[in-house]
């Protein structure tokens, strides 16, 4: 989760970025889709956690 965190967080100020200093729009879009490519990359890996079943009382 933290990973992911932190991409969306660096994709939002690539994206801030962008706006503020457009003289850095194409740095900015090449960092931010490597840091999405991450977030999916880290998504898939991640995977889901496995989940517990509860028995119920007979």
């Amino acid at each position: 989760m933290n990973m992911r965190l932190s991409c969306l967080i660096g994709i939002a100020a690539c994206f801030a970025v962008s706006f503020w200093a457009p003289h850095y729009h194409l740095a900015a879009k090449v960092i931010g889709i490597t840091l999405l490519g991450f977030a999916i990359l880290t998504t898939f890996l991640e995977g889901e956690p496995p989940r517990k079943v509860q028995k119920k009382p007979a």
